[in-house]
């Protein structure tokens, strides 16, 4: 019962931390941030985020075809597609990502 509650909880976490990217990504200018960035608004909204949690979100909204990632320098630089704003706006809905608040 105890592992069921945590597996609801981590999945719960997993999915909202995908849509906080996503309605991050889209305030910003030019639709794109730094994973760190993305990481810190995260934790700023209560979404606990390692790095490691955050680059796995990135690669995963990768798959998706809802944001690209590029690195420049050191750093991955992730930018949200239109179908990744469809997502984020509530426009279209994809299992795996939270549905943002009407």
């Amino acid at each position: 019962m105890l592992r069921q509650w945590a597996n609801s909880v981590v999945r719960i976490e997993t999915e909202k931390r995908r849509l906080e990217i996503l309605e991050y990504l889209m305030g910003t200018p030019g639709y794109e941030a730094a994973a760190s960035l993305l990481r810190l608004n995260c934790q700023r909204l209560g979404v606990p985020s390692t790095m490691d949690q955050t680059i796995a979100a990135l690669q995963w909204l990768e798959e998706q075809e809802l944001i690209t990632v590029r690195r420049h320098a050191d750093e991955i630089i992730a930018r949200i597609t239109l179908d990744g704003r469809e997502v984020a706006d509530g426009t279209r809905t994809v299992p795996g990502v939270m549905r943002p608040d009407p």
